[in-house]
């Protein structure tokens, strides 16, 4: 069923004894949960509405369509998964090392990556928001890779754009080899990967290993 037959199809009705209806952010973690698992194209506004006790109308009122939600799902595990506050003592190298050891934790949100980049193929919608939201995170990490260069902590020399895109390429490859059933290594050695990239474009001022 589309959408748009979805937002005509509106009703009150919930299923008995079901739970309590979800708030925004509950909601947004069962869409994500529910397109990693069984796949954005297979899953309909009316069955995210079903499994969360709301009406499709409730939860058209908090987002624009589907693709919004998708989008939305995927922001919000990535702020989960790797935008970690970092902390003040820690180094740059220390605090990437450990995102790269926690890599088993954001299996979900590679398997959504995967299911926006299959829908962004034909769905203009779910590529423009997509493009605009996975852009933004991009450029904000480009500005702290190179706020880390200025102060001497990485390579003056190294294109900090170029470095944060094959970072995330690293990472939404992984999410492909994952869908595979490819075995991933084990997080240590991910995160010793990760320390040996980054020490080979560090700076001057960055500490001693």
């Amino acid at each position: 069923m589309t959408d748009a037959a979805d937002a005509e199809a509106v009703d009150d009705e919930v299923v008995d004894d079901a739970p309590a209806p979800l708030t925004r952010d509950r909601l947004l973690e069962l869409a994500g949960q529910v397109f990693a698992d069984e796949g954005y194209a297979a899953v309909s506004v009316r069955d995210l509405a079903r499994r969360s006790s709301l009406t499709t109308g409730a939860i058209y009122a908090h987002f624009l369509n589907k693709a919004d939600l998708l989008v939305e799902a995927i922001d919000a595990r990535v702020d989960a998964g790797v935008e970690t506050p970092r902390d003040i003592e820690s180094t740059f190298r220390a605090y990437l090392e450990d995102v790269g050891r926690r890599y088993p934790e954001r299996s979900q949100l590679r398997a959504l990556l995967l299911e926006g980049a299959a829908a962004a193929r034909g769905d203009a919608a779910v590529r423009d928001r997509l493009n605009r939201e996975q852009v933004r995170r991009l450029e904000s990490w480009v500005v702290e890779y190179e706020a880390a260069q200025q102060s001497g902590e990485l390579d003056a020399g190294v294109d900090m754009r170029a470095a944060v895109m094959m970072l995330w390429a690293i990472e939404l490859g992984l999410g492909v080899l994952e869908a595979f059933a490819i075995e991933a290594p084990a997080p240590d050695a991910w995160a010793d990967l990760t320390r040996r990239f980054i020490e080979s474009i560090e700076g001057p001022a960055a500490p001693a290993s």
